[in-house]
């Protein structure tokens, strides 16, 4: 350029973002608060309670935060990224990531057999009507009955 010769010249441009501006995935969530927060994987993973291995395969999509892991997700996000339930499968899911407590925990919370409960929700078996009740029931805990499904022994694994 003739008007600054001899004069060094440094052209900058910003980077593109190496994430979605409007995430659609969990991992799309994910990635996007970490680098919003400028943390490294490791670092999310930290806050999380997780590995770095972990939040990688969680942003890639790879796998998904169990219902015991969802807690930390939803507090490092500050929002649930999960669609709105609609069907009592998908918002008996929900109370459990809600809640982070196992299959196993809602199933000794009914006063159920854990793989009887595991049928009714892959559909094998149908609900009763009162088992159905009984399920509405857990989605409509309150605090202090949330505390006794919590309380509920977990599987050594």
């Amino acid at each position: 350029m003739p008007f600054c010769q001899g004069v060094p010249l440094t052209l900058k441009a910003q980077k593109p973002k190496d994430y979605a501006e409007n995430p659609q995935s969990l991992g799309e969530h994910l990635k996007k608060r970490r680098k919003e927060l400028g943390l490294l994987q490791r670092e999310a993973g930290e806050r999380m309670g997780v590995s770095a291995e972990t939040v990688a395969n969680w942003e890639k999509d790879k796998t998904k935060p169990i219902p015991t892991q969802f807690r930390p997700v939803v507090a490092f996000l500050g929002y649930d990224p999960t669609p709105t339930s609609v069907s009592l499968v998908e918002r008996f899911e929900a109370k459990r990531r809600e809640l982070g407590v196992t299959l196993e925990q809602v199933a000794k919370y009914l006063a159920w057999d854990e793989g009887s409960l595991r049928r009714y929700l892959k559909g094998m078996w149908r609900l009763s009507s009162q088992r159905a009740d009984a399920l509405e029931r857990f989605l409509i805990l309150n605090e202090q009955n949330m505390a006794e499904v919590l309380a509920m022994p977990r599987r050594k694994r």
